[in-house]
């Protein structure tokens, strides 16, 4: 009898989480309060592109205005402490890759597993890491002509990428050691600094986002040498894949995802997740998509988590050894 009794205030208490978690959900959004989404990164890029592409949509489909915020800066960190310091009420969001964010910790462009703080709620599309692209008119018209002249050149090859650390500086480095030629990797902070260096003769190739390559390619400023994914674009069907050039070097197809602060409530978790499902589907972002050459598809939260523990187990070990902790003074 005393079991069942003291039972009691367990069972009510777990009822009354219940009813606030549905409660939390149902009252959202707040009448005459806007929904405010974060994008570490500055804007103009692909990132920032996506989330002003879904913003109407999406917008329309959770019946508040939805206000983009680009809050660049220390390697996405202050931007996701922000997030992970909000309300969990769902008025405030972050949009960004999980594997981008991932890759600058293991990179040690910052410090904390910010990604276990956070609630992913789902991703809204796919496209490879990275390119490599040169001048239209360079000397060499493949990658295996980039590493002989390369090779004929010791130390005077640059190539260009975004800030030192995370996933795109790990290709520039792999691909360079894999082919056995030596290069100075210069940093920028964007793909549209690092474009400009590249057309103006200043670097002899980079590392960027395909949607910051494609329309060079298409304009016939450049070249694309090679696609850091598992396989081929449809939009440049031409362009080899790294392992096709003998690099064995594999990096998952890359997305952008919605994050919401950790404590959210399960309920009010799975509202916005189904929304951002819908808002993938609609027309005007499909369209948008496209010049991104990005893959407008919804993956949700369980598959995303799989993805998130094949980088911590096989991804992030081996961007450690690629970039070791600088030594304490």
């Amino acid at each position: 009898m005393s079991t069942y009794k003291n039972s009691i205030p367990s069972i009510l208490g777990l009822a009354l989480f219940a009813l606030a978690q549905i409660a939390a959900a149902q009252t959202f959004p707040q009448p005459g309060k806007h929904i405010r989404v974060i994008v570490p990164f500055p804007a103009g890029g692909a990132n920032d592109l996506s989330m002003r592409a879904i913003q109407q949509p999406l917008s329309k489909i959770l019946g508040a205005p939805i206000v983009v915020e680009n809050i660049a800066g220390a390697s996405t960190k202050i931007a996701t402490e922000q997030l992970i310091k909000a309300d969990p009420d769902g008025h405030t969001l972050m949009y960004a890759g999980h594997l981008a964010l991932m890759g600058y910790f293991y990179s040690g462009a910052t410090e904390e597993k910010y990604w276990h703080k956070m609630a992913i709620l789902g991703e809204t599309g796919s496209f490879p890491w990275g390119m490599l692209e040169a001048k239209a008119d360079a000397p060499f018209k493949s990658w295996q002509e980039l590493v002989e002249h390369a090779k004929k050149n010791p130390g005077k090859f640059s190539v260009g990428g975004p800030a030192p650390g995370g996933m795109m500086n790990m290709i520039a480095l792999e691909t360079a050691r894999s082919a056995g030629i030596n290069v100075t990797y210069i940093p920028f902070k964007g793909g549209g600094p690092s474009g400009q260096a590249l057309l103006g003769g200043h670097i002899e190739y980079r590392v960027a986002q395909p949607a910051e390559v494609y329309p060079n390619v298409k304009a016939g400023k450049t070249r694309a040498l090679a696609v850091a994914g598992p396989r081929r674009m449809e939009e440049m069907p031409d362009v080899p894949t790294l392992r096709e050039l003998g690099i064995a070097f594999d990096i998952p197809e890359f997305g952008f995802d919605f994050f919401a602060p950790g404590n959210i409530a399960p309920a009010l978790a799975d509202r916005l997740s189904k929304a951002i499902a819908q808002a993938v589907k609609d027309q005007g972002f499909i369209d948008a998509s496209k010049p991104l050459v990005y893959k407008a598809e919804f993956t949700g939260p369980e598959k995303l988590k799989e993805s998130v523990r094949n980088f911590e187990q096989n991804i992030g070990p081996k961007m450690m050894q690629m970039f070791p902790p600088e030594p304490k003074k």
